[in-house]
């Protein structure tokens, strides 16, 4: 390698290292012959990015200048453009680029920062503070916080800092990006991080859904392409906004409190202000004002500076003023010297009391008109910023109008105008805080006020609020604002109606929602508290819905609540009514054969939820994921309080001390931690309010007065925690020694001591208050999954992958018991609250087993077989539940050692189950990264149908639906009706049963298992019993299906063959000819000839009478899952794991056409009923639509797992497709007219009537939909 280019690689090692991930660059280095497969493979088995970064730049130091410049090529792809020029600007010896004025303007303007003022006052020695502070960026990220009080012209110093072609040129060459704060809730502070993200450049088609997604996006901006750039936050407020933006980068920030800086990462330097102008700037800026020179100032200007103490937004003020009337020096002086003023002084106690005279003289300074405007900010929060629209609507005004009138507003220095976010074309309008309290104080009748703002929202949506267009505001407070003009029983009616919800929860999402059903609760008068109670639990359990970047149809969700309750009762008739946006609305027929005891429903991880805990007084949560953090959230309604970031890997595990003061977290980073918890966070409780008397104004003001909401714009508790992604973070301590995963941490009962089990087989006990180990047990000989303290602290439980459970003594570590009742690894174990009974779970059991003698008293077996991979019991130990691999939880009764309920509804495995403080809520912390709250059921409620995915269904107009289908003990289950009513149950099959078919006259049944096993049985047999043995196959029987006149059946196997039997002897034709597994096979042409498709790669035709092969379509390079046959039966259709579906003449197997187009499996295709049309659906998630003569018409995008199942309408208008939901499509347009969701993960076969009107499906979970289409009312 050319030593220029070796030198260049040597001098950016450190860049290189740092930020570079190798397994971006790898693959395109691999292509380009840099590397040898040998060569990566030591790159990926170095343990960090940073070792593994080094090892490349190692490798290429051997290489040759072309493999330099291939990595030149490869950095600019892998989004590292900024190292590829750092790269060449060394190897070509190339400057460094200097800024010129015009270039640093335009810069400037380009990154959002605000212009000069007009009336700019140079302040030398403030100026300097910020510049040296800036200079100690130079080397790397950190932050500058400038802090003062408000109105110290902190946000006009920080843009003059920047305002320089030198600071420019040395520090941040990559630009200044200015992002203007003030107080924001979670969701405006996303919607400020998206368009930061959008102002960057980043992937416009796939914002970030949440503040950590855009936290990491803005993280990788930053450090990868804008390294050497300045970020600027102005006028931050709270915590977690400090958090959200703490993201590794140069960062300077303004703000009046500068406390709120001490949770960020990295170097912090404070800059302090003068918090007023000098005599002589002060002056100089009355001078500005009025167009005159110092020295021409009458002599009331310095007693005007003495009297407003050179606060910069007084001096603003009242020079504002003087612009106007020039010749009012001694009237405004007066004014501040009237004694009459000295009352306001003493009310609104402010530390610069003067600036009260100046706000009361400003707005009486207005005209009229003016003057009444501005006096109606007091209707808003402190510090909020009010789109143009509001005003629009608060004084019955267009936007042309309402800027004019801010813009007179703006200029006398009385409100902040600037634009509103990125997509929008007006502005935003905020009042200094101090003024906020001025104007509150001031207004005449508060009451009149919120009335006025009502009417004008009443006015725009002709009295229905569920109209109301998303202005960016009303939503958020429409409710506060009827409680404050005293519109009781309007707030009732809102929280009880479903059109209502449905507009404000696609707003603001479900927690706020949840939170009002709190607020205003007690508003709810005692007849109306069932219908409050059904509208909350409906967004509970779909609150995991609500907050997906994919919204659902809320109607469609209400139409799956219980048909007597408030939410479904007014879904249906929305549905059903003429005037009905949607073309397509289900009734879920059978919904009240599916309990749900599901109360809350949340999603706030981005992986694997390992384990969950209520707090002690079950009002909160805490979980732990594979996302590396630990959240805590509130139990009611779900939303996110505190995020704990430290952790480099999974979080295994938490605990809280017994006086809520710590937690105690484990991972897979081989450490734990230990955090000290703001107990704020803990007892923060929604405000409730009542119906009398109504919440009152504050009469104390001062400059961190809120508004009466707890909108999350107002909480002082910061949402999240975020510190870097660098070994600091904010943990008390850490603590180290276990050499593999920490699976499992405990409290002790005293808080003093926490023990921890681990990968390594050894179970550890640490001091809390000293942070030493005191105890190392190692008498496990594999992995140890779980420990604990006995309530007494006496004794340690811990469970291993070694079969057993052990009690240790917990002072010296000697072990007490081992119990050795299970066969398998134990997943979990636990002590009852007393501390005499264990339960630990293995396999399908769980164990119940005296802790002193190891007898064991009581065993649970799961009802399907499944592992139970996590155990609980309740705090009386009346119940025990389980955690299964079948994504269900099993609650059985200690006392009766019966099952009381199988709570269905998670989509992944169940890692962790615990009871409620009270023992009335059962929580679960799963695979599918969601964490469930049940309500405990006390009593055994009946038993729920629970089938297999691989059912037939048969439609009848006269007896209406018929299901057979097999359940999870290996049965065959027969219902019929909307209810679906079991008519015929077979006996227990030895294997797995993997399909199942009807008979077109629905009178048998046939089906078949993984042994080989096929069964006929006739319907009117009975309840329970035993099918017809049919005797041929030797391997896993895959589909089965009859003849038109239920004589006939045919039936593929993984032995490579066809069979076809006669029903009524039970004779069989062998069709072998097949190299492979034959997956699917269907009679056609008037059931004289079949169709089959094999893992070989081929269709095949068959001759019924004769079993004869007719002709073999060959041309697929991959297995072919899916095939088809057109209704008039002149060609076949064949989709194939090679990506491409195929199109064969029916009547000699020519090929007619390969449709490309798919970029994975294509695992379904279908016909249309005119045979014109093809639907295919891949693993992409995408729906393929396609003309047999003219190739593809469009893509029906998407589903987010594979499409099993696409079909037609009769009319060809309508395709419906299955996946991990189902969906409605209009096929001409593409137009997504219906989404159902599902309680499981995925289903594989949906059913619709020949109608179109009646669906149905079987998810993973084992539930059964029919689905009834609902048609409006003529």
């Amino acid at each position: 390698m050319d030593e220029k280019l070796r030198s260049a690689l040597i001098v950016n090692a450190k860049l290189l290292v740092e930020n570079v991930l190798t397994e971006l660059l790898t693959p395109y280095l691999i292509a380009d012959f840099v590397l040898t497969f040998e060569e990566n493979e030591l790159i990926e088995r170095q343990k960090t990015s940073q070792l593994r970064a080094s090892k490349l730049l190692q490798l290429l130091h051997t290489k040759d200048s072309s493999a330099y410049h291939a990595f030149i090529a490869t950095l600019n792809k892998g989004g590292y453009s900024y190292i590829a020029e750092a790269l060449e600007n060394n190897a070509t010896g190339k400057m460094v680029r200097r800024y010129s004025d015009a270039d640093t303007h335009s810069l400037l303007v380009e990154g959002g920062v605000p212009a000069r003022p007009n009336c700019y006052v140079d302040r030398p020695s403030e100026l300097k503070k910020v510049r040296s502070a800036l200079h100690l960026l130079k080397e790397g990220g950190g932050w500058v916080i400038l802090h003062s009080l408000s109105g110290s012209g902190k946000s006009v110093l920080a843009a003059e800092a920047v305002r320089s072609a030198d600071i420019i040129s040395d520090y941040f060459p990559g630009g200044v990006y200015w992002v203007s704060v003030g107080q924001l809730d979670h969701s405006k502070l996303l919607t400020h991080m998206q368009n930061l993200c959008l102002r960057l450049g980043t992937d416009v088609q796939h914002l970030p859904n949440n503040v950590e997604q855009a936290k990491e996006r803005l993280r990788q901006v930053f450090s990868r392409e804008l390294p050497k750039s300045l970020l600027v936050l102005d006028d931050v407020w709270s915590t977690h906004v400090v958090k959200a933006f703490d993201i590794q980068c140069r960062i300077l920030l303004t703000t009046r409190d500068s406390s709120i800086t001490e949770v960020v990462s990295g170097p912090v330097h404070k800059v302090t202000l003068s918090p007023g102008l000098s005599k002589e700037q002060s002056l100089g800026a009355f001078a500005m004002w009025t167009e005159r020179k110092v020295a021409d100032l009458p002599p009331e200007a310095s007693l005007i500076y003495k009297e407003c103490r050179g606060l910069p937004l007084a001096i603003t003020l009242i020079g504002a003023l003087l612009k106007d009337h020039p010749n009012r020096w001694v009237f405004y002086l007066s004014k501040l010297r009237q004694r009459d003023m000295r009352r306001i002084k003493k009310m609104l106690a402010y530390e610069h009391q003067t600036l009260a005279e100046a706000i009361d003289m400003s707005i009486s300074n207005l005209d009229p008109h003016n003057s009444k405007y501005y006096r109606d900010f007091a209707v808003f929060g402190d510090g909020m910023k009010i789109p143009t629209a509001v005003f629009c609507t608060l004084w019955d005004m267009g936007k042309e109008d309402v800027e004019d009138t801010m813009k007179t507003l703006s200029e006398k220095s009385l409100v902040y105008q600037q634009p509103r976010e990125l997509g929008f074309d007006d502005f935003v309008y905020s009042v200094h805080d101090l003024q906020m309290d001025f104007l509150k104080l001031t207004c005449p009748d508060i009451t009149a006020l919120h009335r006025k703002l009502v009417e004008g929202y009443r006015h725009n949506s002709d009295g229905d609020f569920s109209l109301l267009p998303n202005d960016g505001y009303i939503h958020w407070f429409l409710l506060n604002h009827l409680l404050k003009a005293r519109f009781y029983s309007e707030i009732i009616f809102l929280l009880l109606n479903l059109r209502f919800i449905e507009s404000k929860v696609h707003v603001t999402g479900p927690a706020d929602l949840l939170h009002d059903y709190i607020r205003y609760g007690r508003i709810v008068i005692h007849e109306n508290l069932a219908k409050k109670k059904d509208f909350e639990r409906f967004i509970s359990i779909n609150a995991h819905l609500l907050v997906g970047s994919e919204k659902p149809d809320l109607m469609q969700l209400a139409l799956c609540q219980p048909s007597e309750s408030e939410v479904y009762k007014q879904a249906y008739e929305i549905a059903s009514g003429v005037c009905h946006s949607k073309d397509v609305y289900l009734d879920w027929c059978n919904k009240a054969s599916v309990p749900n005891a599901c109360l809350l429903t949340t999603k706030l991880h981005k992986g694997s939820v390992c384990y969950a805990c209520f707090t002690p007084d079950g009002s909160k949560v805490f979980s732990a994921a594979r996302d590396s953090v630990v959240k805590l959230w509130d139990a009611h309604a779900g939303q996110e309080l505190f995020t704990f970031r430290g952790h480099k890997d999974s979080v295994n595990g938490c605990s809280l001390s017994a006086n809520g003061q710590y937690l105690v977290t484990c991972s897979s980073d081989h450490t734990v931690k230990l955090w000290e918890v703001d107990k704020k966070l803990l007892e923060k409780i929604p405000e409730e309010v009542t119906d009398s008397p109504p919440i009152q104004e504050h009469r104390n003001p001062s400059p961190n007065i809120k508004d009466e909401t707890t909108h999350p714009m107002f909480q002082d508790v910061a949402l999240s925690m975020s510190t870097s992604d660098s070994e600091e973070d904010n943990a008390m301590h850490t603590f180290t020694g276990h050499t593999g995963d920490v699976y499992a941490c405990a409290f002790s009962n005293s808080g003093d001591r926490i023990v921890t089990c681990s990968l390594d087989s050894s179970v550890r006990v640490w001091n809390a208050e000293t942070y030493e180990q005191e105890l190392i047990i190692t008498g496990h000989k594999r992995a140890v999954n779980v420990c604990c303290f006995s309530p007494d602290d006496k004794t340690i439980l811990s469970c291993s992958e070694d079969q057993t459970v052990c009690i240790w003594d917990a002072q010296i570590g000697e072990l007490r018991l081992t119990y050795q009742g299970h066969d398998s690894a134990v997943t979990s174990a636990s002590f009852s609250k007393d501390g005499l009974l264990v339960a630990s779970s293995a396999d399908d059991q769980i164990q119940i087993w005296e802790a002193s003698t190891g007898k064991c008293r009581q065993t649970f077996y799961t009802n399907s077989g499944n592992a139970i991979l996590c155990c609980s019991l309740s705090p009386d130990s009346s119940l025990v539940a389980g955690g299964l691999s079948s994504y269900s939880i099993q609650l059985w009764s200690m006392g009766t050692a019966t099952t009381l309920a199988v709570y269905k509804g998670h989509t992944g495995w169940v890692y962790s189950l615990h009871f409620s403080p009270d023992g009335k809520q059962l929580m679960s912390a799963s695979d599918d990264e969601t964490v469930m709250i049940w309500a405990v059921q006390s009593e055994r409620v009946s038993k729920c149908l629970s089938i297999r995915r691989d059912f037939s269904v048969n439609f009848c107009d006269k007896t209406g639906v018929t299901i057979a289908a097999p359940d999870f003990k290996n049965r065959v289950v027969v219902v019929q009706g909307d209810e679906a009513t079991v008519q015929l149950q077979t006996n227990i099959e030895p294997s797995r049963i993997r399909c199942c078919t009807l008979s077109p006259d629905r009178t048998t049944v046939a089906y078949g298992s993984e042994n080989g096993n096929l069964k006929v049985i006739r319907i009117s047999s009975g309840v329970t019993s035993e099918g017809r043995p049919l005797k041929g196959h030797t391997a896993t029987v895959r589909w089965a299906t009859f003849s038109s006149n239920s004589q006939t059946l045919v039936t593929s196997s993984e032995d490579f063959t066809l069979r076809i039997w006669s029903i009524k002897d039970g004779s069989c034709i062998v069709c072998a000819s097949h190299t492979d597994v034959v997956w699917r096979c269907q009679f056609f042409d008037n059931d004289m000839h079949i169709l089959s498709c094999s893992s070989d790669g081929t269709l095949k035709v068959w001759k019924t009478e004769t079993g004869m092969l007719e002709m073999t379509c060959a041309g697929h390079r991959e297995w072919i899952l899916c095939c088809d046959v057109s209704p008039d039966d002149k060609l076949l259709l064949s989709a194939s794991v090679d990506c491409r579906l195929k199109l064969w003449s029916s009547q000699d197997g020519r090929l007619l056409r390969t449709f490309t187009g798919h970029s994975d499996c294509v695992r379904s295709c279908r016909f249309s009923r005119c045979s014109r049309l093809v639907a295919s659906g891949d693993d992409q998630g995408f729906v393929f639509l396609w003309d047999v003569e003219e190739g593809l018409l469009r893509v029906l995008s998407k589903h987010e797992g594979w499409v099993t199942d696409v079909h037609f309408s009769a009319d060809s208008q309508m395709v419906i497709s299955a996946s991990d939901t189902v969906k409605f499509w209009r096929q001409t347009s593409g137009e997504l007219l219906q989404t159902f969701h599902i309680r499981g993960s995925f289903v594989k076969y949906v059913a619709p009537s020949t109608d179109f009107n009646t669906f149905v499906t079987v998810d993973n979970a084992g539930t059964l939909y029919i689905l009834k289409r609902i048609l409006p009312v003529v």
